[in-house]
This record gives structure tokens, C-alpha cells and sequence, in this order.
């Protein structure tokens, strides 16, 4: 990291939440406008297996990639994933927790969606928000679980009603007022009164929800017992699916009351400048078994300006982005309420949507190279109580670019030349800025002054007016702009409107 005069606004505006310790934590992630997108691509009603059975498959994928989630329940476009209560998964920072969680479920998602849905085009980039919530022992963990298929239950039930009634001819308002007020009883007389369908014959999936968890199998002749990840539809309310898989949850006693209590609710202080960075997660690794030139990959880093140019469209109160490398910068505009300035939905659903983002566009950058294993990306929040401390924040990544991006630049162009990383590392420590220069000049014939913008300045991206015509008519719009320029007073002065009060 550089020791530059801007760092003071890590130190002290970024957040360090960390989950209280000796507790289970729940991470829940739902989806986002998922109303209208199970409409857009033709979900079945009031159940689409396929789109249930790909929910499945993030789940899993979610409990082979975290070793420390030993539970996951999920229903309709809902998962919760149980943590074991010592977990010290990112040492509990919540920000870290809820993004890569978040983010890894709907890179999944993205790249299973072919396999479930072979003849049908994602038309829109799906995203998911989160939320952490904490529980202090079993009873409480085992009574969350409760409480999630028990609304599992009685929203099946509902919607099963509604859209059997839609389906027979009624409009939807009408069905919702044949509804209003029944019971779990009149429902089922409804159903087989009217439709001759028994409730309890429907698909457990439907009724009950997915469980995912790690079953112990006896392997033989050995008798030795191993755990395989297992997705069941079963009663988890009552005591017997418990003491039958007392390995993944001791034994408690069930009350599923008050569970709402638990939930961490951070909300970010109002009047300030909210910019939540997103960063890639072993993005070294990512890089390497996919051939990225280094010390810069162009396409690799058009595509992460590509996914941030489309974030801004999604989400209006983003003011302002700034990327390098792997990681984004976004501001959102201090008068925000988005989410009511909820902390963990925001933190999430900005990086389940940027992941979404990157997923989908991999091909057009990337036509010839597979995305496996997929991308996550872990976000973090600060705030900026004032425009200069904001303004600085952004000075101070754009000295980390151009830091890292020299430091890189010699060391990859004397790995090229025959060292190897080792002795690269050792012939640059202690190396000033100015001496890495006169080493590529000298050494390379290379004026590091005249590499692209781009690769030294980094990328912003904002918003900018235009002037055009229809039919004749001028017309103004705003087009979102990606440009690779210094971000000192002069580019403020010069565009006062992207943080204009």
C-alpha cells in the first residue's frame, strides 16, 4: 500500500464491523426485483422447479466453496447460510462476509443458468441483496430456521390458491379478495373443492423448501464416514430431522418467536457521501489461470468499465466511479436513500450486481476463454461527512494506481527480460518512484510517462450532458462517460456538476 498523505481517510472513515463472537451466523441473501424478473424470463406460477432447482445449485456450490457454513435453507428466491457459531471467516467483518457471499451466489447463478435453463437468454442481469443476522445459541438458530419454513409454508399455500384461481379465469385483484382473511384450512377446502388437488400432494420442494447440508455416509469395507453435500425437502420445524443430523446442529428446544430482534441493521450516518468500494478476491489467481496479460490486461480492464458504466445506470444515486486493476470505487450522492442508507443491503446488492455485470458481459470480451471457477468480489462502505475528504479519498486510490502500476510495470518487464520474481522483487526494494523510472528508460528503452492513460491514471466514470437531434429538435441527455484522467481540483473544477450539492 502507498504511504501517501491521503491514507488518513482509511484510517479513519472506512468501517471495521466485525459480528460479535460465540454466535451463529446467518447470512440471507434475496433476490432483488425478482417480481419482475421471474416475469421477464417466464417462471412458471405459482412454482418454477427449474428456477428453484438452480437456487439449489448456488447453495451448494456455496457450502463446497465455505467450509464454515454447515446449513443452508432456502425458498422461492431466499437462502439463509448458517455459519458455525467459532467461525473466524474474514474474522467475522460483516462488510466481507455479506459481499463475497453475495457475490460468489450470484456468479453461480449466472454461470449455472445455460445448464438449468438451456433454451431460455438471461435477458437482464439478476442480483441479489444480504443481510447478516446473529443468534446467540441453538434454540435461537434451530427457531430462525423455524420461522423461515414456516413462512415457506403459508406463502405457498397463498400463491398456490391465487394462481389457481388466476388461472381458472379470475383476475388477480378478484383472487386476492377471495383470499383475504382465510385460513390455512380454507385454503386447502378451497383446493379441493374447486381444483380437486390435495395441498399436501404438491411437491415437497414447494411446501417445504430446500435443505443443504453435509450428510455422513459410511464409505465400506473401511466403515469410515464421510460427508456428502445433500439438498432434502423436509420438515426442519419439528425434532426429528434434528436428532437424526445432530452433527450439524446440537439438539434444542423450539420456540420460533421474535426472531427480527437479532437482526444488525447499520444504517450509514446521514448527509454523507457514501462510497462503497468493490474489490476482486484472489484476483491474482483469477488472473494467472486465465492467461491476463500482465502487468495489464486492456480487455480485462475495459470489461470491469464496461460492468461499472452499467451499475451507474442501475443505480441513478452513484455519482461517481473510479477503477484500477481490480477493484471500483463507487459514490453514491450524499443525499442517498437507497435501501434507507441500510448498510448490509447496500454493501450486497452492489456487489451481487457488479458480479452479475462481469458474469454476463465475460463473453463479449472473452469469446474465447472459459470463466471457471467463477469471479466473486467483496465490498466495504466509508463516509465522507465533507467533498474535500471525499475528493482526497479518490486522490488516494488514484496514488495507489499509479504506485502499484509502476511498481508493477518494472517488475514484470524484468521477469520478461530473464529474472526471475524473486530477484525482480529484490532489485526494486527500496526504489523510489524516480528510480523506477531511469530503470525502464534505461534498462528497456521505455518511457513509463507515455504507457496508456488507462493503465496509470486509472478509469473514471460519470455522467455527462449531451446534445443531440430527433427529427430535427435538439435534444440534451446524459451519457455516462468513461475517461482516464487526473482527478486532482482541476478535473473537479472542470465538471462541478458530478458532485454538485
Amino acid at each position: 500500500m502507498a504511504n501517501s498523505q491521503y491514507e488518513y481517510v482509511k484510517r479513519e472513515f472506512e468501517f471495521d464491523r466485525r459480528l460479535p463472537p460465540s454466535n451463529w451466523i446467518v447470512v440471507r441473501i434475496d433476490g432483488c426485483h425478482f417480481h419482475r424478473f421471474s416475469k421477464l424470463h417466464a417462471f412458471e406460477k405459482p412454482n418454477d422447479e427449474n428456477a428453484l432447482r438452480l437456487m439449489d445449485t448456488c447453495a451448494t456450490a456455496m457450502l463446497k466453496k465455505f467450509p464454515d457454513i454447515v446449513f443452508a435453507y432456502g425458498v422461492s428466491d431466499e437462502y439463509s447460510f448458517v455459519f458455525r457459531e467459532e467461525t473466524e471467516f474474514y474474522h467475522r467483518r460483516e462488510s466481507k462476509i455479506l459481499s463475497v457471499c453475495v457475490s460468489y451466489f450470484t456468479s453461480v447463478y449466472v454461470m449455472k443458468w445455460k445448464k438449468i435453463f438451456p433454451n431460455k437468454e438471461l435477458k437482464e442481469p439478476p442480483y441479489f441483496d444480504a443481510r447478516a443476522v446473529c443468534y446467540p445459541n441453538l434454540k435461537t438458530i434451530r427457531d430462525y430456521l423455524a420461522w423461515r419454513q414456516v413462512d415457506c409454508h403459508i406463502n405457498n399455500q397463498y400463491n398456490t390458491c391465487f394462481w389457481m384461481l388466476v388461472k381458472s379465469g379470475k383476475s388477480e385483484q378478484e383472487a386476492q379478495l377471495s383470499l383475504k382473511g382465510t385460513s390455512s384450512k380454507d385454503k386447502n377446502e378451497l383446493l379441493a373443492q374447486q381444483f380437486q388437488m390435495n395441498y399436501d400432494e404438491q411437491l415437497a420442494m414447494f411446501r417445504k423448501g430446500s435443505s443443504v447440508y453435509r450428510e455422513k455416509v459410511i464409505d465400506d469395507p473401511i466403515k469410515r464416514t464421510r460427508p456428502i453435500l445433500t439438498v432434502a425437502h423436509v420438515d426442519i420445524i419439528g425434532s426429528e430431522f434434528w436428532q437424526n443430523h445432530q452433527h450439524i446442529l446440537r439438539e434444542g428446544k423450539c420456540r420460533h418467536e421474535f426472531m427480527k430482534q437479532f437482526d444488525i441493521n447499520h444504517m450509514l450516518p446521514p448527509c454523507n457521501w457514501v462510497v462503497v468500494r468493490i474489490n476482486a478476491c484472489q484476483f491474482n489467481q483469477f488472473t494467472t489461470i486465465r492467461s491476463f496479460d500482465k502487468p495489464n490486461d486492456a480487455v480485462a480492464l475495459s470489461l470491469m468499465n464496461e460492468s461499472a458504466s452499467l451499475m451507474m445506470e442501475q443505480y441513478p444515486d452513484i455519482a461517481f466511479g473510479y477503477g484500477f486493476g481490480s477493484e471500483y470505487s463507487f459514490v453514491f450522492h450524499e443525499k442517498t436513500e437507497l435501501y434507507r442508507r441500510q448498510e448490509s443491503l447496500i454493501l450486497s446488492s452492489c456487489s451481487s450486481y457488479f458480479t452479475s455485470l462481469y458474469m454476463k458481459k465475460w463473453k463479449k470480451f472473452f469469446p474465447h476463454k472459459e470463466l471457471m471457477p467463477p469471479p466473486r468480489f467483496e465490498a466495504e462502505a466509508l463516509c465522507c461527512p465533507k467533498l474535500k475528504i471525499l475528493c482526497e479519498y479518490l486522490s488516494w486510490r488514484q496514488a495507489e494506481c499509479h504506485t502499484g502500476n509502476q511498481y508493477n510495470t518494472c517488475f514484470w518487464m524484468l521477469v520478461k527480460s530473464g529474472r526471475s520474481e524473486k530477484e525482480a522483487h529484490e532489485t526494486l526494494k527500496g526504489t523510489l518512484s524516480k528510480d523506477k523510472n531511469e530503470l525502464l528508460f534505461q534498462q528497456f528503452q521505455m518511457n513509463y510517462n507515455n504507457e496508456p492513460a488507462m493503465f496509470r491514471k486509472g478509469s473514471c466514470v460519470f455522467r455527462q450532458k449531451v446534445h443531440g437531434s430527433d427529427n430535427g429538435v435538439t435534444i440534451e441527455r446524459w451519457d455516462v462517460k468513461v475517461d482516464h484522467v487526473d482527478i486532482g481540483a482541476g478535473f473537479w473544477r472542470k465538471h462541478p456538476w458530478i458532485l454538485g450539492e
